[in-house]
């Protein structure tokens, strides 16, 4: 039984990993048809013409892709559950339908022990990079400011500098002030991060394609807006209001 939810487990993380490619090639698509729609205006030539509408069906195919693999992560938990008595996960621990963040519903999981900047996980640090590595992921061992193993058996982490994002770009000027304009100071932000990716619940969507998490952080509760790739590096961050209105899928309909 063990090893057939390992199975399942792995099965699920490539069918969340398809899910993000696609999500991404959708908004791919939509950007690259409206930078077309633009300098194509007013043509009459028959190939624009064609081209828009193989835009629009290339969208609505990666649509349809999205969906068909949100079902499929629906029916693999819910098979594991069925032969093992929990999803894919620990036991105990409910990603919610489609959740392909590992989130939990609330109230399930037992209050973890205060985050501080990754404690006593920096032991396994060296472990996680190398099983990274193996996956594929490109990692400057010494530019890794903080990781953890997820609930789900994903590795996250977040580097200093990095092109793709990173702790300089979430902690630059501009973002800190807005998480300062919500309460959290600077040298919470991390810790918000991490307890979000823990244990938070994936309530919506913001801009593009981010996940928004939900969670009680010293005792208040926070939504805060995460952008993680496919391998686990953490790109991007910013707060969410509470009364925000959040869009309930990763795509734009």
């Amino acid at each position: 039984m063990t090893e057939v939810v390992a199975q399942l487990r792995q099965a699920y993380a490539l069918v969340v990993e398809a899910r993000e490619a696609a999500t991404r090639a959708e908004a791919a698509i939509a950007a690259g048809s409206e930078i077309f729609a633009e300098g194509t205006r007013g043509s009459i030539w028959p190939q624009v013409r064609e081209i828009h509408t193989l835009g629009r069906a290339a969208r609505e195919d990666v649509e349809l892709a999205l969906s068909e693999l949100g079902q499929a992560q629906d029916i693999i938990d819910g098979y594991c559950f069925a032969i093992a008595g929990h999803g894919i996960g620990p036991p105990g621990v409910d990603i919610g339908s489609g959740g392909s963040a590992g989130a939990r519903t609330p109230g399930t999981e037992e209050p973890p022990p205060a985050l501080s900047d990754g404690g006593d996980q920096r032991d396994h640090y060296p472990e996680w990079i190398a099983e990274r590595e193996r996956a594929g992921a490109i990692i400057d061992r010494d530019n890794v400011d903080r990781m953890s193993k997820l609930p789900d058996g994903r590795t996250v982490w977040v580097e200093g500098k990095n092109s793709e994002g990173g702790s300089d770009h979430i902690l630059s000027i501009d973002r800190i002030g807005h998480f300062e304009r919500v309460g959290i100071p600077k040298h919470k932000v991390m810790d918000l991060l991490f307890v979000a990716l823990e244990r938070g619940v994936i309530v919506g969507y913001s801009g593009r394609d981010r996940p928004v998490y939900e969670v009680t952080f010293e005792n208040e509760r926070r939504r805060i807006a995460i952008t993680v790739t496919s391998k686990g590096l953490i790109v991007g961050a910013h707060p969410i209001s509470l009364k925000r209105k959040l869009r309930q899928h990763a795509y734009r309909s």
